[in-house]
């Protein structure tokens, strides 16, 4: 019975990550992406040895409105994010199949996912004690999709900061705080009951359908022969990013200012 629960838990995240490798043209190594997935595994091994210093440093140090933004944008988003960058960075972009701008997308969503397809057996299976399906169901809706958005925003920008010589270390930190943000957000909106907190999870949304949408773009760029690390590949993606971005800020700004009010 537990294979269930945990193949429920993991098929929304293979799925994504199925459909992303679909839309490349010229797919990546199945090998690389596999273990990219897994490395994105094991990212949580690595957090879960760092959770308890946070926890004692900021059950010290905040108060409980300040230390809920915390806990949900630092102690959680940052902390997830953070590792999955370094498993993009210092081996999937190592790697010489890296070589052309969905690359980066790719690798950005199997790092993802893969943390997303191990935390969610967590949930579904709730340590063992009561699993559940309608967890999985939930979340192969809400938390598994939201990851595989920061992780193409994530592997973007990467790409970006690699192809494009100019503003790369701007974009290797945009690679980091954007998606800190976005799922920041999502945690944040998922700990109130208020509605104007849910409906930060309206932006995640679409932003996620945004991205289905922005993949055929990528395609038919890709189709043309356009492998070269020229500005007009990035043009559609860049809109994106940048309406995303603005979004975002608004809504982090109205929800640390309701947080702190409180």
């Amino acid at each position: 019975m537990y294979f269930l629960y945990i193949l429920s838990a993991i098929t929304p995240a293979v799925l994504i990550l199925l459909f992303v490798y679909k839309q490349d043209k010229f797919p990546e190594p199945k090998n690389i992406v596999f273990k990219t997935f897994l490395f994105g595994c094991a990212t949580i091994l690595a957090i879960d040895l760092i959770i308890p210093v946070l926890d004692d440093f900021s059950e010290n140090y905040f108060k409980d409105n300040t230390f809920h933004f915390f806990d949900n944008f630092i102690r959680a988003a940052f902390l997830e994010e953070f590792f999955k960058l370094i498993v993009i960075v210092f081996f999937c972009t190592r790697k010489s199949a890296f070589d052309e701008p969905m690359d980066g997308l790719v690798y950005g969503v199997a790092a993802s996912l893969g943390f997303a397809a191990y935390e969610n057996i967590g949930y579904v299976l709730n340590f063992y004690k009561d699993p559940s399906f309608d967890i999985a169901i939930v979340r192969a809706f809400s938390a598994v999709p939201m990851h595989a958005l920061c992780g193409i925003i994530m592997g973007f920008l990467i790409t970006q900061s690699i192809f494009e010589k100019k503003h790369n270390y701007l974009n290797l930190i945009l690679a980091l705080l954007v998606p800190v943000g976005l799922h920041g957000l999502y945690n944040f909106s998922y700990a109130s009951p208020s509605v104007s907190y849910q409906m930060a999870n309206v932006v995640l949304f679409v932003s996620f359908l945004r991205v289905i949408f922005m993949f055929k773009a990528l395609k038919k760029k890709q189709l043309t022969g356009i492998i070269t690390h020229k500005k007009n590949y990035f043009i559609s993606v860049n809109k994106f990013i940048q309406s995303t971005t603005s979004v975002l800020l608004i809504y982090l700004a109205i929800l640390y200012l309701v947080s702190v009010s409180y």
